[in-house]
């Protein structure tokens, strides 16, 4: 994995004519008060763009976009479903930096829930998905129903993976336990999941960590939306 982790992708320049050419070929998927964040292009592909916010940042010598690749390279050397890396970028006239990539097919666990398909079946499995992303090393601060993709191969795997970490190691309670919290952060996902669906995914969670007795003692409370 280590070899995938700290390959050192080729970056390639672009200017600002370029980029506003790529604009006028694609839809807006997101943007804010500094401009456009990220963009579909005609064929499918995602353009997602990173800025940095201050003169003094880490991001002036390992870019945003960099550590973007380098967790889907690390996600997909353990096996878990997530965006295909097309292009590293950089501008030509500015810290700005851009990935080009290709999204993870299949619909996200939000959609599902929404759509009524988000039964105690597929939290078992999420509940299990969560479990080895932890056993792996995988912390996720932004691991919620909204970046989680059933793939139309039936397996579970992420997107929008910017805000990521892989440790190399299993995660400790603490870290497990900080991570329950983000992925329970957005309330509005878990107000439709019923009760016996989330004690499916926490059962199923605790069955595959491996976790002693103090661990699930300490984590289980961690959980607020069992019944």
């Amino acid at each position: 994995m280590s070899k995938l982790l700290f390959n050192w992708r080729r970056s390639e320049a672009l200017s600002a004519d370029k980029f506003k050419q790529m604009c006028e070929q694609a839809r807006v998927l997101e943007q804010d008060e500094r401009g456009i964040k990220v963009l579909q292009l005609a064929d499918g592909n995602i353009f997602k763009l990173f800025r940095v916010r201050r003169l003094l940042s880490l991001a002036h010598i390992y870019s945003y976009a960099r550590h973007f690749c380098r967790n889907a390279d690390g996600l997909a050397a353990l096996g878990i479903p997530t965006v295909s890396i097309i292009k590293l970028m950089h501008f030509v006239d500015g810290s700005d930096t851009a990935v080009l990539y290709q999204p993870l097919s299949g619909k996200t666990l939000r959609q599902l829930s929404q759509a009524g398909e988000l039964g105690e079946g597929l939290m078992r499995d999420f509940g299990e998905f969560v479990a080895r992303l932890h056993a792996m090393g995988v912390y996720f601060r932004s691991l919620h129903f909204g970046n989680v993709v059933l793939t139309p191969e039936g397996t579970l795997g992420l997107i929008d993976i910017a805000d990521l970490k892989l440790y190399g190691r299993g995660l400790s309670t603490w870290h497990r336990g900080r991570n329950f919290r983000h992925l329970q952060r957005l309330k509005d996902d878990w107000k439709i999941v019923l009760p016996q669906h989330v004690k499916a995914f926490a059962e199923a969670y605790f069955e595959m960590s491996g976790l002693t007795p103090d661990a699930v003692a300490a984590l289980r409370p961690k959980l607020k939306y069992l019944p």
